[in-house]
């Protein structure tokens, strides 16, 4: 097995340590507002679907772009080291680069603060463990390990300090191509995750069992795979003509975002988000 494989498993671990766990991605809400029904009858098991799916095309339009973006601007400044001055400067145009494209992300997200949260925990959550773990690993004791290790060590400085939020995509991206991990296999495992994560949430709700949630997310292969065959060359372009129009990173379910929105004036709820 080689290495990229190695981490391909260890990142699709259900208990990786992010955070993942205690966000429902508006499902809660949804299911408490009659959206998303309750039962167990087939036509309430399509309202779930519904949500499903119409919420993983909503993150392969608005968040896949800016984690692509992170990803291929992360490992440009990595390719062009070649002597030790190289690498400060490496450094420093990560960290703008990152800082900008989170910061547009900040900005996409400003309407919702419930998603903003729970990407910023997610985010943060992601690169403590990047730092903590996976940089003390044998295989980044080389040049290209120890640059990326400095990366992430000043990005997690900039997010305690207040200079950037650390969202979860421009974060996911970037640990991706820090551990070499390659575009392709990332934007696989960033919608793997959050499917996974919501019929995970389904199941602590109740909307489905879990023997159930296994048939119904094996189901979904087809239709996160073309989502990915659609969009997966999209990424923000930082000012051009397409972000003028609003067409790299787009909300393609607004009626999902409201109802996300009003999680924090559930009653009752055991979800963060």
């Amino acid at each position: 097995m080689d290495k990229e494989t190695w981490l391909l498993w260890i990142l699709a671990d259900s208990q990786l340590p992010t955070g993942g766990f205690v966000a429902s991605a508006g499902l809660e809400a949804a299911m408490q507002a009659g959206l998303v029904r309750d039962g167990a009858l087939e036509e309430d098991i399509s309202s779930f679907l519904s949500f499903i799916r119409d919420s993983t095309r909503n993150q392969a339009r608005l968040a896949l772009p800016f984690c692509s973006r992170a990803h291929s601007m992360t490992l440009d400044h990595i390719q062009r080291l070649s002597d030790k001055e190289e690498e400060v400067i490496a450094v420093d145009a990560v960290l703008a680069d990152i800082s900008r494209l989170d910061s547009y992300h900040q900005s996409m997200l400003s309407s919702n603060r419930v998603a903003m949260r729970a990407s910023i925990a997610q985010g943060g959550g992601l690169l403590m463990l990047f730092n903590r773990g996976y940089a003390q690993a044998v295989f980044m004791a080389d040049q290209r390990g120890r640059l990326c290790a400095a990366m992430a060590k000043q990005l997690q400085r900039l997010s305690r300090l207040g200079e950037i939020r650390a969202h979860w995509p421009t974060v996911f991206g970037f640990v991706c191509a820090a551990l070499d991990i390659s575009k392709a296999h990332m934007q696989q495992l960033f919608l793997f995750q959050f499917v996974r994560q919501l019929f995970s949430a389904a199941v602590r709700l109740n909307l489905v069992g879990p023997l159930r949630a296994q048939t119904l997310q094996c189901d979904m292969q087809p239709f996160v795979s073309n989502l990915l065959k659609q969009w997966s060359h999209v990424e923000v372009s930082m000012g051009g003509i397409e972000d003028v129009f609003g067409e790299s990173a787009v909300y393609t379910e607004p009626i999902l975002e409201l109802y996300q929105g009003m999680h924090d004036r559930l009653y009752s709820r055991i979800f963060n988000s």
